[in-house]
């Protein structure tokens, strides 16, 4: 009896080891695909209109800044914790702060936040 648990349990440790290549791919790749969330990409779109990019402000036809679910997300955690900077929400959604300073304005814009010195609050707590 001992030897079948034995053989069961290098089985399964092996497709275990298996799987977790795949499942290390697929947090890769999630984390790749958030991190594009509302991104376009100017050549891509410079070449579908045959030009070659340059000129314009390289936004595409996509949809509106601060539509995402990453613009979302951060929305919802302004509401919930009023008053955090730009790299609070970034660490707290999962993105770099670099794409929170981007998305941030464009909810700003929308009259749904507001920023006061280096901090973020819903328009609604002024």
């Amino acid at each position: 009896m001992s030897d079948f648990l034995e053989e069961k349990r290098r089985e399964i440790q092996a497709r275990l080891d298996e799987l977790a290549e795949a499942v290390s791919e697929y947090e890769r790749l999630k984390r790749a695909l958030d991190a594009l969330d509302g991104v376009t990409n100017a050549s891509t779109t410079a070449a579908a209109r045959g030009g070659r990019g340059g000129g314009g402000s390289g936004r595409g036809a996509g949809r509106p800044r601060g539509s995402g679910e990453r613009s979302r997300q951060a929305l919802e955690l302004i509401r919930r914790e009023p008053g955090l900077g730009a790299t609070d929400i970034a660490r707290q959604i999962g993105v770099h702060p670099n794409y929170a300073y981007r998305i941030l304005p464009g909810l700003e814009e929308q009259g749904l936040i507001e920023k006061r010195d280096r901090a973020w609050y819903p328009k609604d707590a002024a």
